[in-house]
């Protein structure tokens, strides 16, 4: 489950997305009844304990469909509590993967044991010190020369494996939209907007441009993507030809050519 932070870095959750988890997608009982009965109930508080806001949903360009929801972010403890709350087994994990989420954070605030911890650290601190253009710059320098070295040496970007498989688009570029199609396959969370970590990836927000969140891949993503892809591209891999003499081809020759991953064409040159 996905953790958010707030403007003030507090670790917040969404309470549709939690709530979902805990009853599953197929439960009877209405998000916002549910929602509204823990805050009456318990006694949470506005801006303390939950933080309400609205989602607007467009619609068609003539604006039908158009929607608004009332959404709800939860601290770590409302949270917490509300798992506690409906004492079942699916509650009983989320508690304690909250828990184990607060102590990794305190672990990395005591020790930061590798390069994304000590980047993420850092920036934090430059936040801190933004008004003194300086010393921020003097930082930036010098996390990007040692993240820089560790990626190169330790990690991949898509366009690294893509260039590795000899995958490459029409425009003749490393085909990084199929490799992230392969790493969706293999269940990987590259869509997160946030700090992300696990054995197979890790999301940073590239420092250069600051709100690009990059996602770079372990060596055994590496290794599951070009297992993946060697076993499966026969099957998906696709080929349209010209049917008939045109100015651009002649019948029988191969218009297109590509991958295919669920239901979506990949051209390679």
């Amino acid at each position: 489950m996905p953790i958010y932070e707030n403007e003030t870095k507090e670790k917040l959750i969404n309470a549709r997305e939690m709530f979902y988890e805990l009853r599953g997608s197929g439960t009877k009982t209405k998000f916002t009844d549910w929602i509204n009965d823990r805050i009456i109930k318990y006694g949470f508080i506005i801006k303390m304990d939950y933080f309400p806001f609205r989602k607007f949903t467009k619609g068609d360009e003539k604006g039908f469909g158009n929607k608004s929801t009332k959404e709800y972010y939860l601290t770590i403890d409302t949270a917490k509590e509300i798992c506690m709350i409906e004492n079942n087994e699916i509650g009983r994990k989320i508690r304690r993967y909250f828990i184990e989420t607060e102590k990794r954070y305190r672990q990395i605030i005591n020790n930061p044991s590798n390069i994304f911890d000590f980047m993420r650290l850092a920036l934090n601190q430059i936040e801190l010190n933004s008004n003194n253009i300086d010393v921020l710059n003097l930082k930036v320098e010098d996390l990007q020369s040692k993240i820089d070295v560790t990626i190169k040496n330790n990690y991949c970007l898509a366009s690294d494996i893509a260039e590795q498989l000899n995958l490459y688009s029409e425009n003749h570029i490393p085909h990084s939209n199929l490799i992230g199609a392969i790493a969706r396959q293999l269940g990987y969370k590259i869509s997160y907007k946030h700090y992300y970590e696990d054995e197979y990836i890790a999301i940073v927000k590239d420092i250069t441009k600051n709100e690009y969140w990059q996602v770079y891949f372990k060596p055994k993503a590496v290794e599951e993507i070009t297992k993946w892809f060697n076993k499966n591209k026969e099957n998906i891999y696709y080929e349209i030809q010209y049917i008939r003499n045109t100015k651009n081809g002649r019948k029988g020759e191969t218009k297109e050519k590509g991958y295919r991953i669920e239901n979506i064409c990949y051209k390679i040159n």
